[in-house]
């Protein structure tokens, strides 16, 4: 059994991910706090501490998650620096992120769609914490499989506020890029265009496909052919939705529109559109889809998973060096968006 580590105040008792910027702990306070549960705690690797773009960069996702209060957004339960390292602490999911639910933890195995109840919920919850996080100025800009849990009951949450741009803030420096995950770019992501709400709007999209269908709508047979696909927002594969998802289909049809100005307004809009569909389908409070969600997390190889830190996984997470993510392409942030949608 692994030796637990102090680090402050608290005990990282696994490292659960690593990127290029950053590492994951599960973590518990050395004196915890009653009925505390584990903790969550991301910290900024040492080696980068000293570069003041990166920290500002890792900082932001502190300002983010105090801007958000959504049931999908984990909240914030401590931020600071402990030995000149940044960190960030949030509440531990028991369960699997959803790369991990369509291979069963598996990453030898192909991905299995999920029932459509339990995509529409997913869908649904999303949409609705990333209504909320547009309504405060947040776009997240790494909605991807990897970025989303579901726990032990079927909760749905959005992870990873990272590379998140938050009106108010400084913006990383003119002409320098941030890593996104190549296969969940917009085309304006791509081509270093202005990015707003609308971007989130796409990534969202392509993830949801990609949970009804089983595999990422863009992927072709090499990351230039997928860039190339994005761009010209023509994507390889599409659920087959027939009535009463007609409406769900026509949403996802905009909601992939390559000029941002043809996609939904407002992100409440589609967070409605998903939930009619959940009654459409007889499953108006989701009941169905979160057990069904629940059963496919319980299912993960988690110890298999775990094991096994995938290039697949940290796809997005390194913004310092691209030796380490070959698959990642550079996501542009140099010009100010109009207004952010919301409910």
């Amino acid at each position: 059994m692994t030796t637990a580590t102090r680090f402050g105040e608290y005990l990282l008792l696994q490292r659960t991910a690593l990127g290029g910027m950053s590492e994951v702990f599960r973590a518990q306070r050395q004196v915890r706090r009653p009925g505390e549960p584990e903790l969550a705690l991301k910290r900024l690797l040492p080696m980068l501490c000293e570069d003041e773009r990166v920290a500002r960069l890792f900082l932001r996702e502190v300002e983010a998650l105090r801007r958000i209060d959504h049931p999908v957004v984990l909240p914030l339960v401590d931020a600071g620096e402990h030995g000149g390292v940044p960190f960030v602490v949030m509440p531990w999911v028991h369960g699997a992120n959803l790369r991990q639910i369509l291979r069963s933890g598996d990453s030898d195995a192909p991905q299995q769609p999920l029932p459509v109840e339990a995509a529409l919920w997913l869908g649904s919850q999303l949409a609705a914490g990333l209504a909320e996080a547009h309504a405060v100025g947040v776009v997240h800009r790494d909605v991807s499989p990897s970025n989303i849990l579901v726990d032990m009951l079927g909760s749905v949450y959005l992870i990873d506020f990272g590379i998140a741009r938050v009106v108010g803030l400084a913006q990383t420096t003119h002409g320098q890029g941030l890593r996104g995950k190549w296969a969940y770019a917009a085309p304006e992501q791509i081509a270093g265009q202005t990015i707003d709400f609308r971007t989130d709007l796409f990534t969202f999209a392509s993830v949801l496909i990609e949970a009804l269908v089983g595999q990422a709508p863009f992927a072709d047979v090499d990351r230039e052919s997928t860039l190339a696909r994005i761009g010209r927002a023509e994507p390889l594969r599409w659920p087959q939705l027939v009535e009463p998802l007609d409406e769900v289909d026509e949403l996802l049809r905009a909601m992939l529109a390559r000029d941002p100005d043809h996609r939904p307004g407002a992100t409440g809009l589609v967070a409605q559109i998903l939930q009619r569909a959940l009654v459409q389908v007889g499953d108006p409070q989701g009941l169905r889809a979160k057990q069904q969600l629940a059963a496919r997390t319980r299912g993960v190889k988690h110890e298999s998973a775990a094991a096994k830190l995938l290039p697949a996984e940290l796809r997005g997470e390194d913004v310092t060096n691209p030796q380490l993510d070959p698959d990642a392409t550079q996501v542009r942030m140099d010009q100010e968006p109009p207004d952010q949608g919301g409910a």
